[in-house]
């Protein structure tokens, strides 16, 4: 009887595997709309991107839960919104607060599945691989060292770019995918597999090999589409946001303008060759037919339009993201769907698609309909957050903004969709301001104090990085 039992429990393990799909959880830092397929730059090449959203269902209108790495990552990936955590910028510390939360990979864990994770996934690289969170977490993947000297010139710490002396396997991307085309073809197929993957680039600072700076002459680079005194309708509150005697200041002073957006497009490019190993590793796998894909990009960034850079801020180029997804059986290939979304909606879409229970803390609305039929109805909004009490809110046509003294912005994306002109003190647009700012909430949750095993971190304040990609 023992041998029957010992083979029935086997037989019941192989079945369990074979009923729950594989997921490839792919997850970009500081990649904005610059990809082909959404259009946000006319000279970017990402062929390799745009075949990947080509499989399943594109989202053209999904935003971040917050534009920056540690609030929007942690959203995500717990289900909850920073006005609920506390967690709202890269300094405030997450990996307390989220010490008892049932992420999605803890979910996984749980439910059976083989959870493997590698590169960035959360924002604090600590937290990442504490053993009741994944089966295995591989962590960093070692990569070209930052230059003692700055490129570009502006000593603004790892805000630097420019061409590096490097082979293409020498970047921790490289490694990165290497690593998940390995897992792909070897992990055990007596359990389902959850493989999270976390791209550091386009993340700075901008270095890449000399072949991808080639791809984009410095001659023929185009600049964002921006307007002049574009901050001049802009709230106080906003105009601080934006920064310009910082970055843009430093940018125009150095005349590296057209060399940030040539090293921006280079780093893309270099991206964009990951992806496309890693989908021909996909592709020469076992697993290929039984695979959900999920890629995301953790908020968008600016590039100069109304001079501002990096993230940090709560307009279309920061919260804007590239996000789809793959579901053999569910989504149909080349469908999009400009339905306003967020990563809020992630978690529990990802639980309907592998049939695991969505937790009770966990809110957002499940994408199911939308990955069914892209046209379907959708009456949800799209809610960004940026430190306590700053919020946005994006439908299919506005975007309003309000900010915690009360300041507002308004935005028609069908008449202004470089946000130029702020309606919100205009007459008439009080009943779209009011629909709208009921998914901002009440009540405003603390930033809880830093636990003693973590430390601290915020991107962008010049200073010196450890010489790994960050």
């Amino acid at each position: 009887m023992n041998r029957f039992f010992a083979l029935f429990l086997l037989l019941s393990s192989a079945a369990v595997a074979q009923s729950k799909p594989d997921v490839l959880f792919i997850a970009v830092d500081d990649l904005n709309d610059w990809t082909s397929y959404l259009g946000g730059h006319p000279q970017t090449k990402t062929p390799n991107i745009d075949r990947l959203v080509a499989r399943g269902t594109a989202f053209t209108n999904s935003h971040c839960a917050a534009p920056a790495c540690n609030p929007s990552r942690a959203a995500l990936m717990s289900g909850l919104r920073p006005w609920q955590t506390g967690i709202y910028t890269n300094g405030d510390p997450a990996q307390g607060v989220m010490k008892d939360v049932l992420t999605i990979n803890r979910h996984f864990l749980a439910s059976g599945y083989n959870t493997l994770g590698g590169g960035k996934i959360y924002h604090g690289y600590g937290s990442e691989g504490r053993t009741d969170s994944w089966t295995k977490w591989e962590g960093l993947f070692p990569s070209i060292q930052e230059h003692e000297e700055n490129l570009n010139g502006l000593k603004r710490g790892h805000f630097d770019w420019g061409p590096v002396d490097a082979k293409t396997s020498d970047m921790g991307d490289y490694k990165a995918t290497d690593w998940a085309i390995n897992q792909l073809k070897t992990a055990p197929a007596d359990k389902p597999l959850f493989l999270a993957l976390g791209y550091i680039k386009p993340h700075l600072p901008w270095y890449v090999p000399k072949e991808y700076y080639d791809r984009f002459p410095l001659a023929d680079i185009q600049l964002p589409v921006t307007k002049e005194h574009d901050l001049d309708d802009i709230p106080k509150t906003g105009v601080r946001m934006a920064g310009p005697e910082g970055d843009h200041a430093a940018v125009i002073k150095g005349d590296q303008w057209k060399k940030a957006v040539q090293a921006y497009l280079a780093t893309i490019s270099f991206l964009d060759d990951q992806v496309g190993r890693l989908l021909d590793g996909l592709d020469q796998s076992p697993r290929k037919d039984k695979t959900i894909i999920v890629w995301w990009t953790d908020h968008g960034w600016n590039l100069g339009e109304k001079e501002h850079w990096r993230k940090f801020a709560l307009w279309e180029e920061t919260t804007r993201t590239s996000m789809a997804i793959v579901a053999p059986g569910v989504t149909k290939p080349g469908t999009t769907s400009a339905a306003p979304v967020d990563y809020l909606n992630m978690y529990p879409t990802i639980c309907e698609l592998t049939g695991l229970p969505v937790p009770e803390h966990v809110r957002g609305a499940s994408l199911m309909p939308l990955l069914k039929d892209p046209t379907a109805k959708w009456d949800g909004v799209a809610v960004c957050t940026h430190g306590k009490g700053n919020h946005a809110v994006r439908d299919a046509t506005w975007r309003y903004i309000r900010y915690a003294d009360g300041t507002e912005e308004l935005y028609d994306h069908t008449k202004d969709p470089y946000e130029w002109t702020n309606l919100a003190k205009e007459v008439g647009m009080s009943e779209i301001k009011s629909k709208l700012s009921a998914a901002i909430p009440a009540a405003h949750a603390e930033v809880k104090a830093s636990s003693g095993d973590e430390k601290k971190k915020g991107e962008g304040k010049g200073k010196k990085k450890k010489k790994t990609e960050e």
